[in-house]
């Protein structure tokens, strides 16, 4: 209840917390979105979990989950429409704006507003099923790839989204005066596709780099620079599974430690 009738101020102040907690696990820097951030440890945002909340509660109450005495008050005098609009409730107009965002009939407008398969279902795991596959309503039930325990893990992640101390990264913010990596003569900036793929500095790591994730699957034998670094880089789209995923992690993790670029 306290979700669906949030005011907009108590809503930024929430989310802002919500915000500062996901830095803390990550060990991160205010220079990360917040919509990057959450895909990144799998969270909800504010309002993908007020609707999930929400709706599921409704369906709990619609279902008999809850005391019959519930399901009665909300549903035992309201008719239900037909057709399309099956699975429906009617709402009973007033001009009272009290009554109006009352969180009973912000509940029913949710509730219309999902698909007619969704709302007619009669079990309650089934009903689950819909809001994950239709509406990507769920639970916090990602799995979290990165534990963020070690200075590895976050300076990772200080790389995929660019305020690492790569000279490119540190020059976006004047803390240095030159983006030019240091460590070749190539007198290219030092950007994370330079470290990972170009400069001369780190060839025999980066050999085994490639070598280790060749290896893992058949798909990666001929890669491209392009592809490689969108892999090292985190992209999902080029991953098999999880399992792979991890392992790819790993073998990023190592390249970075026998650099000693951060060392």
């Amino acid at each position: 209840m306290f979700y669906i009738n949030a005011t907009q101020k108590n809503i930024k102040r929430i989310t802002r917390l919500i915000y500062h907690c996901a830095l803390v696990v990550v060990k991160g820097s205010r220079f990360i979105s917040e919509e990057k951030l959450f895909q990144e440890l799998g969270w909800n945002t504010f309002q993908e979990r007020t609707n999930y909340l929400s709706t599921t509660m409704f369906a709990k109450i619609k279902l008999t989950k809850t005391p019959k005495i519930t399901h009665n008050t909300f549903f035992t005098k309201i008719p239900k429409n037909v057709g399309r609009n099956e699975g429906k409730i009617l709402v009973i107009f007033s001009r009272k704006n009290k009554y109006y965002n009352s969180y009973y009939l912000k509940m029913i407008r949710m509730w219309n507003s999902l698909k007619k398969e969704t709302r007619v279902q009669e079990h309650y795991s089934d009903f689950l099923n819909d809001m994950h596959i239709k509406y990507g309503i769920h639970e916090y039930k990602k799995e979290n790839l990165f534990k963020y325990d070690t200075e590895i893990d976050t300076l990772y992640l200080k790389l995929r989204y660019h305020y690492s101390t790569l000279k490119a990264d540190q020059f976006k913010f004047n803390f240095v005066n030159s983006p030019i990596c240091e460590y070749c003569d190539k007198n290219k900036q030092e950007t994370i596709h330079h470290y990972f793929m170009d400069c001369q500095k780190f060839i025999q790591q980066r050999q085994i780099l490639k070598n280790n994730i060749t290896r893992l699957h058949q798909h990666f034998h001929n890669l491209t620079n392009r592809q490689l670094i969108s892999i090292i880089q985190g992209k999902r789209e080029n991953i098999i599974d999880n399992t792979i995923y991890k392992n790819i992690y790993q073998f990023v993790k190592l390249y970075i430690v026998t650099t000693g670029r951060f060392a």
